[in-house]
């Protein structure tokens, strides 16, 4: 029988794992999850990643949402290497490499953002793109979890599928962000966006708004921030100064660690005006091009606005470190009116949409 090895799946819909059993086979993989189910995986149809000399290894497979396989055997990488399949999409020349260009990057970016007036962050901008999407999402869950660490999230599997939906038709085809969120049970009216990826939505926003696309506005401006690097920007301020140099040595996980123990976590979040300005004009953009009014997020805007409870109660929340609402819905209106329309598509049904909304409510229903 082919040797198996324990492995961690990843569905790319939900932030849960299934335990499975993975075996290599001559022509790809072989997963047998615990229900009996099994599926195999061409060598063509997955790329492996390994981030670090110890690390896991890490099979992703598909568009998104991505499919991954995290195998943390060191056993399972020695035999790859022995079949000749290190160089099938096998993506370790990273490794510690990447970890000392991650390092030069946050150590000079940040002393010249530093310097540099904040709104205009043009270097920073330029040097972030050279950092691997595998490091942010460890970046963003790290920070997700420091912020977070005993969320409550609403999960129901009508409200799931509705979120699907909609985050599908936001997401370019040739994204390289894998964008997982979560909908966080909270009065606050707020959706935070994690570098590499990771959204948060929380309950208080969801259930403020009127319609899916005032939904797909907000979540629009949050994959812009993702897409754009803002809150990798961000942390680049913040370690300026931190020692960074000792860090260039250290395993990716080590090495993230401490550079969140260097940095406030919610500074990373705290967007600047410019930023913001930037995430909104972007959001309408995006929206366009997937063929969706552009004045989606002006529908958000505008629902906040008229709505006396909310505004007196969350909204301050979501708000308090943003543009001036009004100045924001000029700025897109004036942009909107410079771009061709585009459709005004709907983008889900009354039913899906209300399965949505309520998701909490229906999470602690029987």
């Amino acid at each position: 029988m082919p040797q198996s090895w324990d492995a961690k799946y990843f569905d790319g819909k939900s932030p849960q794992s299934m335990l499975v059993r993975i075996q290599l086979l001559p022509k790809g993989v072989m997963l047998h999850f615990m229900d009996g189910r099994s599926q195999h995986w061409k060598h063509e149809s997955f790329s492996i990643v390994r981030d670090r000399e110890s690390g896991p290894i890490r099979l992703l497979r598909g568009d998104f949402p991505q499919e991954t396989v995290e195998i943390p055997d060191q056993g399972f990488a020695a035999i790859l290497e022995q079949k000749g399949l290190s160089g099938k999409g096998w993506r370790t020349s990273w490794k510690q490499k990447s970890i000392s260009v991650f390092a030069a990057i946050v150590l000079f970016s940040g002393i010249l953002y530093w310097i540099l007036d904040p709104e205009q962050p043009g270097i920073t901008r330029w040097m972030v793109q050279w950092i691997p999407v595998s490091l942010e999402e460890q970046l963003g869950e790290m920070a997700l979890n420091q912020l977070f660490p005993n969320r409550q999230t609403c999960s129901t599997p009508k409200g799931d599928r509705a979120l699907e939906t909609l985050m599908l038709s936001l997401i370019p085809r040739d994204d390289p962000y894998r964008y997982i969120i979560e909908i966080i049970r909270s009065p606050q009216v707020n959706a935070l966006a994690f570098p590499g990826g990771k959204l948060v939505l929380f309950s208080g926003l969801l259930e403020s708004l009127p319609s899916a696309e005032s939904l797909a506005g907000i979540l629009a401006h949050e994959i812009q921030h993702v897409r754009l690097q803002h809150g990798t920007q961000n942390l680049m301020r913040q370690l300026a100064f931190s020692g960074m140099v000792k860090l260039m040595a250290s395993d990716s996980g080590a090495f993230l660690e401490q550079m969140l123990e260097g940095a406030k976590t919610l500074a990373i979040l705290n967007y600047s005006r410019s930023f913001e300005t930037e995430a909104d004009l972007g959001a309408a953009e995006l929206l366009k091009q997937q063929g969706f009014s552009q004045d989606f997020l002006v529908q958000a805007f505008r629902s906040f606005e008229n709505n006396e409870a909310v505004l007196d109660s969350a909204v301050p929340q979501y708000f308090s470190t943003h543009p001036d609402l009004t100045e924001r819905i000029k700025n897109l209106e004036n942009q909107n009116r410079s771009l061709e329309s585009s459709g005004t598509g709907k983008i889900l049904n009354p039913q899906s949409w209300k399965e949505l909304k309520n998701i909490c409510a229906n999470a602690n229903s029987p």
